[in-house]
């Protein structure tokens, strides 16, 4: 929802004339903290503390690998299959490679770009589905130090490259996907800390985190120069998020709170409105356009509104018998799945 509301902000900054009170103040709230980098740094920290743990039965890996696949790729299916639709409404098809790119969760890997620039995290979060598998094979996955030293070579990989082109002017490749990967180990050690009362973890946690808050100013400020989208065009918003997200993310997991029926609904549809939101938004302002005037706020709010009943729908329509039917599959021919703290110890026994 911090995505969605980021994305609107946006929509209504561009539709708003400058120097108007709807323009300055939105331009003030997205100057101070960029909210779409709140929410995708507070979902890679959830992602990291909740997805190792969900390997199980006596065939994990198979078990999480076909998880993983009915729980995001039907979804992602019908969206790309939305977006086509609304792309061939504007008279912008996709060509068929395009398409068949993004089913991959991969369109970069084939040369190929997203429908949707807003996909971008997908792809993250796959490799990190890639990084848990071979962790989980190599029996260290649930190893504090392994977490924290893969955490800490994935942020080199964005940093190191960043500060000797700065430092000595080496024309070396740079890229992003190092630090979005990091934090999602720095879930995987506050699950460790927080749930598993592993002392090393706590500090491991700790160090990396404050490693990674520390590299986005310098990450930031290169983004900024290069205006690759990274950091926006100020560092201060990226980094107030980061701050945030940390901190709204650490004391949750320590005091195991909030308790809200709300949020674990819209958590429960989260992906729907992650991948749905800017379609319903398009669709919303074709027929309500943005004008800059106050009442864009309603416009907004509907398309929220349209995106949550959507999303339930598609919950309870596609998503909800996709997870039943990976489940199933995956217990096909194996034992019962393991309880949690059964499975916990089972991957520490084998690393």
């Amino acid at each position: 929802m911090a995505v969605f509301v980021q994305h609107a902000a946006g929509d209504l900054l561009r539709a708003s004339p400058a120097a108007t009170p709807m323009h300055e103040l939105f331009e003030a709230m997205t100057g101070t903290v960029d909210l779409g980098r709140f929410g995708v740094v507070l979902f890679f920290l959830i992602s990291g503390f909740v997805v190792p743990f969900s390997m199980g039965g006596d065939q994990p890996l198979k078990h999480f690998v076909l998880s993983r696949f009915f729980r995001l790729y039907p979804c992602l299916w019908l969206a790309l299959l939305a977006l086509t639709l609304l792309l061939w409404s504007k008279a912008a098809p996709p060509d068929l490679a395009t398409i068949a790119a993004n089913m991959t969760m991969a369109p970069g890997l084939f040369g190929k770009a997203w429908l949707s620039n807003i996909y971008w995290t997908l792809f993250i979060e796959l490799l990190f589905y890639v990084a848990v598998a071979i962790l989980f094979a190599l029996g260290c996955l649930f190893h504090c130090r392994a977490a924290f030293l893969t955490g800490l070579l994935l942020l080199a990989s964005t940093v190191i490259p960043i500060m000797l082109r700065q430092q000595l002017g080496l024309n070396l490749p740079t890229q992003y996907v190092g630090i979005h990967l990091s934090i999602l180990f720095s879930g995987l050690l506050l699950r460790m800390a927080c749930v598993e009362k592993e002392k090393e973890a706590v500090w491991a946690a700790l160090i990396l985190l404050t490693v990674q808050v520390l590299s986005v100013g310098l990450i930031g400020a290169y983004s900024v120069a290069r205006n690759d989208g990274f950091a926006g065009t100020s560092v201060e918003p990226v980094l107030a998020a980061y701050v945030l997200a940390v901190a709204v993310f650490i004391v949750a997991a320590m005091s195991g709170r909030p308790h809200s029926a709300l949020l674990a609904f819209i958590g429960k549809i989260s992906y729907a409105i992650y991948l749905f939101h800017w379609i319903v938004s398009e669709l919303v302002y074709a027929i309500w356009p943005l004008t800059g005037g106050w009442a864009d706020l309603s416009a907004i709010a509907l398309s929220i509104v349209l995106t949550v009943v959507l999303s339930w729908a598609i919950y309870e329509l596609l998503e909800k018998p996709m997870i039943r039917l990976g489940k199933r599959l995956s217990r096909k021919g194996s034992a019962p799945l393991l309880d949690e703290p059964t499975r916990i110890d089972m991957g520490r026994r084998l690393g």
